[in-house]
């Protein structure tokens, strides 16, 4: 294994307390996220003063605090804006409101509401990062020195992935998702069994109450507990003991304080009754293997087996509706024209290829890694250990490359054994000839960031397609090729403001700009992009697509009288190509039908309005 000193000595990768984690790593770490903090902010610098959110779920995050601190009740996370009057019910958690509440409470008597919420939505994601930042300084600490804390902390701020969930105003809940992976992470890496496993468990549980779609990764984790106790029968499965047991007490805690018994239905979305008897059963058959341990590894196998197979009795039981996942409930237009097009939601391949090869390679980087690691380890409770931080990395590989908004998480499982290996060529090739350092170091920088090399080639290539019949052409959504759309020039602000003038009224909008209307203004929209909300999401797709006429009776059922369209946007060129003849594209042409009137609104907003007439 190369050397981990810049001095040049040999020195053992698996060295326990090379830096006192106490002390030591989070100076690196605090300077290592004071300048990637900085860099953020000054790169989004536009959009951070115009207070503009990149993602829609941010906007409507801000909303739900907003109507919390309003006096909503902390067990309703309806969104009475959306679909008026019943509203939508949100699946979303409290537990991601906290820190946004909280630090607009604590702002708003120095700065004013509006003060507060600007320095929150700035504030809470750089503080996220610095959670991710500070976990993972730890865990590079306990193996290894300075230099590869410094370097682990890097590689976020070298992979897209993950960086885009903590840029400034990114204050949904996926940055917490990957600090509460990297919990779990640390509880694995932890020595004492019972405790180890707990913070295992409870991490998982405040991750799965954010987002369901940690069971996964949360399956995973047990798995490797479940190892553990196999191959090591004097541990009497201590590990699945204590994670499984936190696992079924924090996801009870967490539910009734934050859920409590306002809604007992089953959801496939969200942690539901259902989950938690799951968790329960899992729980009473990790505790009786524990203590009553069968002697032979073939009764053990079947004692997990029993578990395993009583769990999805459980589930698939009571809630067979959610053997096809969250959505398969979905109407098919909606799953056609939205849910199929969130790139994030889907495989690897439908993301940008220098995302792809982030996604795809950065993991592989970490996987030799720690591989190595485990080659070189000098006993065998460190081999192991390696080994179970392998197997963690390789399933969520997969789990990434399945989902693209998941790999963040197994990019984070890779950092430091990944920081560890390309540190260790670093230190080699200072003693190399300069032409094949060069080398070297070119390679050192296609591995730290995947995805520059695909950006260089695409860079390179440009000229030749641009010459092509293809060239200009994106990839298609409901089987339909829009063509490249630049930047947004629409802004919610103006509009925003203008339509604070007027009196409140709903609007349809196209799913994707509702949120950034209504945490602007005092008014309400037909839906947005969010899956509960699914009767009026199809409504505002079908409309969009539909002869005049037909979008009239539609427009009206709603009660809407204004229509509000941002027009150079992904969303209204797909309803447009797919529906030439349809409401969207008459709109786009500046063609409405008579019953529409053009008003404008909110001059200098780049979005267009229209009143409903009769």
């Amino acid at each position: 294994m190369a050397t981990l000193y810049a001095g040049g000595e040999a020195a053992s990768p698996q060295t326990v307390s090379v830096t006192d984690p106490a002390k030591g790593p989070f100076t690196r770490v605090l300077i290592a996220w004071a300048l990637l903090a900085l860099t953020m902010v000054l790169v989004n610098f536009k959009l951070i003063a115009a207070l503009r959110f990149t993602d829609p779920d941010d906007a409507l995050r801000l909303l739900q605090v907003r109507d919390l601190l309003a006096g909503q009740s902390w067990f309703d996370v309806h969104q009475y804006r959306i679909a008026a009057p019943e509203g939508v019910p949100m699946h979303w958690s409290r537990l991601v409101d906290i820190p946004i509440a909280g630090l607009i409470l604590l702002l708003r008597p120095l700065l004013g509401t509006a003060g507060a919420e600007f320095v929150t939505v700035v504030t809470v994601p750089l503080l996220t990062l610095l959670c991710g930042m500070a976990l993972l300084g730890r865990l590079a600490a306990r193996w290894f020195n300075d230099e590869v804390v410094a370097m682990s902390c890097l590689m976020i701020g070298l992979s897209p992935p993950i960086l885009c969930q903590f840029t400034p105003m990114r204050i949904d809940h996926h940055g917490w998702q990957i600090v509460l992976a990297l919990v779990a992470l640390s509880g694995l890496h932890a020595k004492d069994a019972l405790k180890g496993g707990a913070v295992i468990g409870a991490a998982l549980a405040a991750l799965l109450a954010i987002s369901i779609e940690g069971l996964p990764l949360t399956a995973l984790f047990l798995g490797i507990c479940a190892l553990r106790g196999l191959r090591m029968p004097s541990s009497r499965f201590d590990w699945l003991h204590a994670a499984t047991l936190g696992l079924a007490l924090g996801s009870c805690v967490i539910f009734l304080t934050t859920r409590g018994t306002y809604d007992l239905i089953t959801h496939c979305d969200a942690i539901s009754p259902v989950h938690l008897a799951l968790f329960a059963w899992v729980a009473a058959g990790a505790a009786a293997l524990r203590f009553a341990t069968p002697r032979t590894l073939t009764g053990q196998i079947a004692g997990l087996g029993v578990m395993g197979a009583g769990a999805a009795a459980i589930l698939f039981g009571i809630a067979p509706e959610c053997r096809g996942g969250a959505f398969v409930m979905l109407d098919p237009l909606v799953k056609r024209y939205w849910y199929d097009s969130v790139a994030e939601g889907m495989p690897f391949w439908h993301t940008s290829a220098p995302m792809a090869a982030a996604i795809v390679a950065g993991p592989l980087v970490g996987l030799y890694g720690v591989y190595r690691l485990w080659r070189d380890a000098k006993d065998a409770p460190t081999r192991l250990l390696w080994l179970d931080h392998m197997l963690l990395l390789a399933g969520a590989w997969l789990i990434g490359v399945a989902v693209a908004r998941a790999s963040a998480t197994a990019l984070v499982f890779a950092a430091v054994p990944a920081a560890a290996l390309i540190l260790g060529w670093v230190y080699k090739l200072r003693s190399v000839p300069i032409l094949p350092r060069l080398g070297g170091y070119a390679l050192v920088v296609s591995l730290l960031a995947p995805g520059l090399p695909v950006v260089m080639a695409m860079a390179a290539v440009k000229p030749v397609l641009a010459n092509s019949a293809t060239g200009g052409a994106v990839q298609s959504v409901a089987g339909i090729n829009v063509g490249a759309m630049s930047i947004s020039r629409c802004r919610y602000d103006v509009a925003g403001a203008a339509l604070n003038r007027l009196p409140a009224t709903d609007i349809f909008a196209p799913l994707d700009i509702g949120p950034d209307l209504i945490v602007k203004s005092h008014d309400r929209v037909v839906a947005t992009g969010h899956h509960r909300g699914a009767a009026g999401m199809h409504d505002v797709i079908a409309t969009f697509m539909a002869p005049a006429e037909e979008a009239h009776s539609l427009i009206r059922k709603r009660h809407a009288t204004l229509i509000a369209v941002c027009p150079d946007i992904y969303e209204p060129a797909v309803y447009a190509a797919r529906a030439p003849e349809g409401l969207m594209a008459q709109l786009l042409h500046r063609k409405p039908p008579a019953w529409l009137q053009p008003v404008d609104i909110a001059p200098g907003s780049h979005i267009r309005f229209w009143k409903v007439l009769n």
